[in-house]
């Protein structure tokens, strides 16, 4: 018998999938792995997974300053502030995040996703963490729609912030969360209007978090962050020797209006 509680943080395993249908069809797909981390656990996470630190060098590092607000406060104390101010009742919740950590100093997260769980597990609120290749972040709130399952998550926000050069600022974000035991899939549909012009699928595995686990998608792939970012760079580079529009990143200082409440009432 583990002389350890079990955890609830998971090594996650799988692929995503990118498919735009606008102007041009062009999809593709990638292998990808990520870690779950539960908020409440990250110092135990520490002291288990050997190559894993926490604000220290390692191969792999997580850093509270990549994610929300981190240099004040930390994620957790971040994401409950965030939905105590929108009136939620979040006692017994516990919070997950699906992200990248640093692999060798390097991180960049196109998106990371906080799912915050009720004490029976059911997902009741879920924020995505949006980075661009500028530098930029925006969080984004998916509050839990009426047509929602217990493990079938949907919602809708607004766009705020400049990602591709491909898509117009005028757009909504579409999600859907299917959370289960020994499944996670995440699929992002994002609209112009009311024709759809990209959806990304993210379709993972939730293992245990050992050092083997670790060290296997380690060895599958090494340098995901890297990877992610020079993935990036050649789809655009391919999309425009399709002759789609480039738009021209506009700076943050101009900020954009208020977000339309696109979402059905709880």
């Amino acid at each position: 018998m583990s002389p350890h509680p079990p955890l609830r943080s998971r090594l996650l395993t799988g692929t995503v999938h990118h498919r735009r249908t606008r102007h041009t069809v062009y999809d593709f797909t990638h292998g990808v792995w990520y870690i779950e981390l539960d908020l409440d656990e990250i110092e135990a996470v520490e002291r288990r997974i050997r190559a894993l630190s926490i604000e220290r060098p390692n191969i792999l590092e997580f850093r509270r300053s990549d994610h929300l607000d981190g240099v004040r406060r930390s994620p957790a104390e971040a994401v409950r502030g965030r939905l105590l101010a929108q009136g939620l009742d979040i006692e017994g919740w516990w919070v997950s995040l699906v992200t990248y950590p640093r692999v060798l100093g390097f991180v960049f997260n196109p998106v990371s996703f906080y799912l915050c769980r009720d004490r029976d597990g059911v997902l009741r609120h879920v924020i995505a963490e949006v980075n661009n290749t500028h530098g930029e972040r925006e969080v984004y709130d998916f509050p839990r729609d009426a047509s929602s399952g217990r493990s079938d998550y949907r919602s809708v926000a607004a766009k705020r912030m400049y990602v591709s050069p491909f898509v117009g600022a005028d757009a909504r974000y579409e999600l859907r969360v299917v959370d289960e035991s020994e499944r996670l899939h995440i699929a992002i549909a994002e609209w112009e209007g009311e024709e759809r012009t990209l959806c990304a699928d993210v379709r993972l595995r939730r293992c245990e978090l050992t050092n083997v686990g670790v060290a296997r998608a380690l060895a599958r792939e090494p340098l995901v962050t890297m990877k992610t970012v020079g993935l990036i760079a050649w789809h655009a580079f391919r999309l425009k020797q399709r002759g789609l529009e480039w738009r021209r990143h506009a700076p943050r200082s101009v900020r954009p209006g208020p977000e339309p409440d696109y979402r059905q009432r709880r």
